[in-house]
Order: structure tokens, then sequence, then C-alpha cells
């Protein structure tokens, strides 16, 4: 008899537990409703930049860079088209003799040009009537 009773017992205390788990379950449904309907309406969130926005966010930030740095020049046209000319930079070396002909060391000294560039190779002259010129649009 007292195991039947017990057995009562938890199944009254079973169904009264499931009783108040499915009131505090609509009490929570309520009270969400609620907030929703008291709460000021919040302004929609900006949406994500999308990679290629992020892409071309973190170009621009680069490119801005090398212009502070005065290493491009950009040009921007009346009609939104943009230009980008690179700078040249001028690295002035002494002319150093060069052992392997005598035709070269003549050439570069009778030019005042040395086109020894950084390790010892040779590098094309640069004209110097191009420099400082914006360039052309096309």
């Amino acid at each position: 008899q007292l195991t039947e009773k017990l057995q009562d017992a938890e199944n009254d205390s079973m169904a009264k537990i499931a009783e108040l788990e499915k009131q505090l379950s609509q009490a929570r449904r309520e009270l969400e409703a609620l907030r929703e309907q008291l709460s000021p309406p919040r302004p929609p969130s900006p949406p994500a930049p999308q990679p290629q926005e992020c892409y071309r966010l973190a170009l621009e930030r680069r490119l801005a860079e090398l212009e502070e740095k005065g290493l491009v020049q950009i040009l921007r046209g009346p009609d939104g088209d943009v230009a980008i000319e690179i700078v040249p930079v001028v690295i002035e070396t002494p002319a150093a003799p060069v052992v392997t002909g005598e035709a070269t060391t003549a050439t570069t000294a009778a030019t005042g040009t040395d086109t020894t560039g950084a390790g010892g190779l040779r590098q094309p002259a640069m004209s110097p009537s191009r420099w400082g010129q914006p360039a052309q649009r096309r």
C-alpha cells in the first residue's frame, strides 16, 4: 500500500511539474511578444560589406597611403575616370668604374650617366625629359 501511495504521489507531482512547465513556456512567449510591442523600433542594421566591397576599400586605402608617400599620383577626370601614375624614384649613385670593357667606361664618362642598378646589373636609362610630367589621359 505504501508503494502504491508513493507511486500515486510521484505521478501527481510529475503531472503538476508538466503543467507548470507549460505555463512557464506560455508566460515566456507572452513576455517576448510584449517586449517586441513595447520596445522602440530599431533602425535596420547596415548590411555586412560584400567581399568585393572590402577588397575595394582596402585597395583605396593602400592607394591613398602610396599617394601620401609620393610614390603614385592619382589623376581624376571629370567623368569619374581615374588614372594612376607611378612617380619615378631617382636614386643618385656615384659612377663606379666598370671593369668589363673600355667602351662601356668611355660611354659612361662621355654621357655622365651610370645605368648600373643594385647589384651592378645593367638597367635601361630613363629619359629625364619625361620625369615630372603627369601621365597623358587616353
